[in-house]
């Protein structure tokens, strides 16, 4: 006799009691599953990081993947797959004399088996437009590129200098042609103090005065293939001030959409996307911006919505979600269904220290990059103010 058929014997003495007692047993067995799939689901919304139950019971060692897919989905041949990958301030071993004390670049310098991490993890997602945050210069990730990834197809790179004070920008390799790049270094934020109307902005910290990292907006246009149509596509590769600083964050997000908005009136059929390392979870304000100009997290596609699948859609080894893809209405109608991924890399382990340890080998970065596959539904190329 169980404790549930114990306790209804004491109630109900005799026979019915034994049968009452299973009864309740079974209906409890039932409902666990249920239960814990429900469960599951309300921590799904929390903000709050949740170590996946398969890593509670023991620390991660370094060389594992805890976050993301092993694998990445195949790609399909008349998709364009658009990637977002943080890269963990990427310097090449040339001296940049503009860079010194403690921000010289020299000792900042990423070692070689870091380099063939990040390429292995490249070369795997396979994505024909790569949007890349925290790399030194244009000359670096050339420099990168044919290092280690000869023969991906990455003739157009994009990157410019914003005159960040830790030397890095945001960039794009592109397997196809780029016919426009656009940076706001000296955009002023101080108007965007008028736009915080109601009760969920952030209200500590200084007024918010200029991009931490200007956006990188690149121009692309897709050739025509028997596979696929031509296709004009802009991204806007972001990397929003990080840490205690949801004041900046919030500014910046709106800024770049009035100036994205600016950009869609002159062309309302634009195919823009706005991903990359937003430094923000999933409920904060800064990201709600996005989402009230109408722009879609790519997450809504994601490959997999099954109960206990959330450590695959971490974007970061600290078990959060910060890196985003968000699409225009205008790009997320032709996204290829069930197609949105996290792809993982080596995790250094729990007991790493980014601040004093040396990565383990193997290890490629911080983040994970996103994935999200599209299937051009237009041939046209593009009409309007591109090539600014």
């Amino acid at each position: 006799m169980n404790a549930t058929e114990s306790n209804v014997h004491r109630l109900f003495p005799g026979r019915v009691s034994t049968l009452i007692g299973r009864t309740l047993c079974a209906i409890c067995m039932a409902l666990i599953p249920t239960l814990w799939v429900l469960g599951d689901s309300v921590v799904a919304q929390s903000t709050e990081p949740r170590v996946p139950a398969s890593t509670k019971t023991k620390e991660t060692p370094p060389g594992e993947i805890r976050f993301g897919r092993a694998e990445p989905l195949a790609k399909n041949p008349n998709t364009i797959r658009i990637a977002a990958y943080n890269i963990l301030n990427f310097f090449d071993p040339v001296d940049d004399p503009t860079l010194s004390g403690k921000y010289d670049d020299l000792p900042m310098a990423t070692n070689r088996d870091r380099c063939e991490a990040i390429a292995r993890v490249i070369k795997a997602i396979d994505a024909d437009v790569l949007a890349l945050e925290e790399v030194e210069s244009k000359e670096a990730i050339e420099w990168f590129r044919d290092e280690f990834l000869q023969g991906l197809g990455y003739d157009h790179v994009a990157s410019l200098d914003v005159g960040y004070y830790r030397g890095v920008e945001q960039s794009v390799l592109s397997r196809f042609p780029i016919t426009g790049v656009t940076i706001w270094p000296d955009e002023n934020l101080a108007d965007m103090a008028a736009k915080k109307i109601g009760d969920n902005w952030e209200t500590k910290g200084d007024a918010p005065k200029s991009f931490q990292r200007s956006p990188l907006m690149v121009d692309i246009e897709v050739p025509k293939t028997k596979d696929r149509p031509a296709y004009p596509l802009t991204v806007a590769v972001v990397h929003h001030k990080a840490g205690n600083f949801k004041k900046q964050r919030e500014s910046e997000a709106l800024q770049l959409v009035e100036l994205l908005q600016a950009r869609l009136t002159e062309e309302p059929e634009l195919n823009l996307i706005v991903l990359g390392d937003f430094n923000a979870g999933p409920f904060d304000q800064s990201i709600a911006v996005y989402k009230d100009a109408g722009f879609i997290n790519a997450y809504d596609h994601r490959w997999s919505r099954e109960a206990g699948t959330r450590h695959l859609f971490r974007t970061h080894e600290s078990d959060r979600v910060i890196d985003y893809i968000m699409l225009h209405p205008n790009v997320d109608s032709e996204v290829a269904p069930n197609t949105f991924q996290v792809v993982g890399s080596l995790h250094p382990g729990d007991k790493y220290n980014w601040r004093q340890d040396e990565p383990p080998s193997g290890y490629a970065a911080d983040h994970y990059p996103l994935v999200i596959d599209l299937v051009p539904q237009e041939d046209r190329v593009r009409t309007g103010a591109a090539g600014r």
